[in-house]
């Protein structure tokens, strides 16, 4: 597998978090996953299947719809997952798959594509360069989640970007109670709380009033939606205790969804538990591409 980590000379002569490594292991077997809601998505991937094999790449196309599989091929000793779409298409892989531990590269073609990496315009170039051993492998932290009703486990799951526990349709505050290890953070009335990775930082939990977190770090940013006489301030917490949301009443449905994708309806009385996943989300990116610069095309910096 080509996820095996460099030395420490070459992580320090690049000066980058060490999470962040660079590769030069062969890429051999290619699974390209494609939404299937996606027509563009859907063409491209045979046209990329071709040109993979006729670079001597073993390859197996994939429909992967929000991380509802249709795949007949082999996980094992897959170097890399390929998807085409967009962030959506990516993350409903990436909780697919990511105890595998297998590294993902994006191409675009959605419309926002802050995770992905390949443009559908000179996306050979890039891949060329990259089946060449010129890539780069940013390791994620991913969150991992349980309920508890009544004691006992009622749901289990995993996020890339955020979790959210919020009201359905109608605009109605919850009141939530949090503990982070021991320490009660207290409790605060809003329409509802954000947990959010680093990766999903720059997601929903910004639009929220959330803090942007370099990607590569081990840490959460807890952010209230709209929280009733501002009691409550985003917070970034070390990802070294587990973390408990207890819902303690609402007026209406309250879900939990996963990177806004897929979820589960909670009741009061319930607990969300939340920690860091013992697997990391590998993402393979081309060695030119850096974090300010995403951040600059995207709109999220922009120089005077």
């Amino acid at each position: 597998m080509f996820f095996s980590v460099v030395g420490d000379t070459l992580l320090e002569s690049r000066r980058v978090l060490p999470y962040t490594t660079f590769m030069s292991t062969r890429i051999a077997k290619i699974v390209v996953a494609y939404s299937p809601a996606n027509q563009a998505a859907q063409d491209m991937s045979t046209h990329i299947q071709t040109w993979l094999e006729a670079e001597g790449r073993d390859v197996c196309l994939l429909a992967a719809n929000k991380g509802d599989l249709q795949c007949t091929c082999a996980w094992d000793g897959v170097d890399l997952i390929l998807t085409l779409g967009g962030d959506g298409t990516l993350l409903g892989m990436a909780r697919a798959v990511h105890e595998l531990e297998i590294p993902i590269l994006g191409l675009n073609l959605g419309k926002v594509g802050f995770l992905t990496e390949l443009s559908p315009v000179d996306w050979r170039e890039s891949l060329t360069a990259i089946l060449g051993g010129e890539y780069a492998m940013s390791s994620r932290l991913v969150i991992s989640c349980s309920v508890l009703r009544q004691g006992q486990e009622y749901y289990r799951g995993c996020a890339i970007n955020d979790l959210v526990i919020s009201c359905g349709s109608l605009a109605r505050m919850i009141r939530l109670d949090m503990w982070y290890g021991r320490d009660h953070l207290g409790s605060v009335r809003a329409d509802g709380i954000i947990v959010a990775t680093p990766t999903g930082s720059s997601g929903y939990s910004i639009s929220a009033g959330g803090p942007l977190i370099y990607p590569e770090l081990d840490v959460f940013a807890l952010t209230p939606i709209c929280p009733f006489l501002h009691a409550f301030r985003p917070m970034v917490l070390p990802f070294e205790n587990e973390l408990r949301i207890h819902i303690q009443d609402a007026v209406s449905e309250v879900y939990l969804t996963q990177d806004g994708q897929t979820g589960v309806s909670l009741s009061p009385g319930d607990t969300v538990l939340v920690s860091k996943a013992p697997k990391r989300l590998h993402l393979v990116r081309p060695v030119h591409s850096h974090y300010a610069h995403k951040l600059k095309s995207k709109g999220f910096i922009r120089e005077s």
